[in-house]
């Protein structure tokens, strides 16, 4: 493995307690690359609703704080363990002052993978080139730029996303935005659209534990037909940045665009906030998500994860794009809700 370079010596990295929330927050919240998947409560988070053990590892020097690294470990009876910085989320990796303090960082975690007997190391959407390491770059990161204001914004987007925008508003959608009162609606279509994709949905507790830890920094946003919600979305914030992590429609409501005026109700919401950027999320190249978001902004960039392997020689693809799980996936799609709801979280939280 790698080692720090001899100039940071005296850095110390040791697992971060719940006493050092306050000066984890406080290094991220100053550094130029933070994100939201770097708040410390996500620790918390994911050890409650996915009963998984977080490892958040601190650098510091002469008692100031230097770096970060939060690591999730993921085990699975079936496909053996991970140690992920961050599952569910878009972001993670490390944060610190140097390459070499990264390094460090990463070096640590390795270790507690090696301990567990992981099978590989995850760290998403890292800018820095860390040694020992293998890269997946099928992903891209749809980062929508605010400042320049709404109509501007409008302006930028693709002919066809705009006159989505209008069928929908004619179509009489309306959206309404509200707090943890409103998950009940916002999961009962989010279950039903895993489903139907054929994937195994993440447990309520997640975005229970969500609105528990980040307050208002969290929203949800409900499209209306008439009485009925036909689609949802979950909003989070984190000072001027914004994002919608997951974001759900009726298939059978589709043709009167529900997706489309969820998000642009949702960029005007943050815009109107102060947001500086509004982040779509990640989408593989070519899948219909990332078809959906190029009418929003036409060029993604490329968002790199970086993987230390141990214990295999290549990547598994444990995604629903692999050939293998096509028969679990439509099995799957026919399963009653109610079961899949009681099933997918035992599965989908043991995944990276």
């Amino acid at each position: 493995m790698s080692s720090a370079s001899t100039s940071y010596d005296s850095i110390r990295i040791s697992l971060a307690e719940t006493s050092d929330a306050g000066q984890w927050d406080t290094y991220l919240a100053n550094h130029s690359s933070r994100t939201y998947a770097h708040r410390f409560a996500w620790s918390g988070i994911f050890e409650s609703a996915f009963s998984a053990r977080p490892f958040y590892w601190i650098a510091r020097q002469d008692n100031q704080v230097v770096g970060i690294l939060p690591s999730v470990l993921l085990s699975s009876s079936i496909f053996g363990r991970f140690l992920i910085s961050m599952p569910w989320l878009d972001y993670g990796g490390p944060l610190s002052d140097a390459i070499e303090i990264d390094i460090a960082l990463v070096d640590r975690a390795e270790e507690k993978a090696r301990e567990f007997q992981c099978k590989f190391v995850e760290l998403r959407a890292i800018s820095n080139q860390l040694p020992n390491v293998v890269e997946k770059t099928d992903k891209r990161q749809f980062h929508l730029g605010l400042s320049d204001g709404e109509e501007s914004v409008w302006k930028s987007f693709d002919a066809k996303a705009r006159n989505q925008v209008r069928k929908a508003e004619k179509n009489g959608l309306k959206v309404e935005f509200g707090g943890p009162e409103l998950l009940g609606e916002f999961y009962r279509i989010f279950s039903r659209n895993m489903r139907d994709l054929g994937t195994p949905v993440w447990p309520r507790s997640l975005f229970r534990k969500i609105f528990e830890q980040f307050g208002e920094d969290t929203e949800l946003a409900l499209v209306h037909k008439g009485n009925k919600v036909i689609a949802a979305g979950l909003l989070v914030h984190y000072g001027d940045y914004s994002g919608v992590p997951s974001a759900s429609a009726i298939r059978d409501y589709l043709s009167l665009c529900p997706n489309n005026l969820l998000y642009w109700e949702v960029i005007k919401r943050c815009i109107e906030r102060g947001s500086r950027v509004f982040d779509f999320g990640r989408s593989s190249e070519g899948a219909g998500t990332y078809r959906f978001k190029k009418q929003w902004l036409k060029e993604p960039k490329i968002q790199t994860w970086q993987y230390r392997l141990l214990s295999i020689d290549s990547l598994p693809e444990l995604n629903p794009s692999n050939p293998r799980f096509r028969m679990a996936i439509s099995i799957w799609r026919r399963m009653p809700i109610w079961l899949a709801n009681i099933i997918g979280p035992k599965i989908v939280t043991k995944l990276p």
